[in-house]
């Protein structure tokens, strides 16, 4: 994409809808467009040109980008003799997703065990329901590290074919 704030009709409709796409996940759709933007841009951009870009405003933009940063979609970065901060979207955004599944499975694997421990003597139907949750928790972790194993070595090969642009423009904080 060209360093001019101009986005195309196509651009637009693709960031609206990628918006629209993290809002049923509960990021807000600024955070979404956000990261929408970001995945078209081809270098770091500053909080006043996103929201300039988006047509939002830059408080905005500032509130949304910390929590795309929170949750490792994008990571803030400097550029040489400049005291602004930057954002770009993160290289390791999709493996994060996957490991705060992992996370969230294990915080509730840990509930259901407190939840057993819990558990009135001869409660054998929430004793049944809380095992198999359990169960279902230990399934599901072991699944999504198959996942993220499976990922690194399927993202591997498509860096292989298709090696990801340098980003020298940018420095890590």
């Amino acid at each position: 994409m060209p360093d001019n704030s101009s986005l195309t009709p196509e651009q637009q409709e693709f960031i609206e809808r990628i918006g629209l796409y993290f809002a049923q996940y509960h990021l807000s759709r600024i955070g979404g467009r956000l990261l929408g933007l970001l995945l078209l841009v081809d270098r770091p951009l500053g909080i006043e040109e996103m929201a300039t870009m988006l047509g939002v405003s830059r408080a905005s933009v500032s509130t949304n980008i910390r929590v795309t940063a929170d949750l490792d979609l994008t990571e803030r970065v400097g550029l040489p003799g400049d005291r602004r901060d930057y954002y770009r979207f993160s290289p390791e955004a999709w493996l994060r997703g996957l490991e705060a599944r992992i996370t969230g499975t294990r915080q509730l694997q840990r509930i259901a065990e407190q939840g057993l421990a819990a558990l009135a003597d001869g409660d054998t139907v929430a004793d049944a329901r809380l095992t198999e949750l359990i169960d279902f928790c230990e399934f599901a972790i072991a699944e999504q590290r198959a996942t993220i194993i499976r990922w690194q070595e399927r993202r591997d090969k498509l860096h292989r074919a298709h090696p990801p642009p340098h980003q020298d423009a940018a420095t890590d904080d």
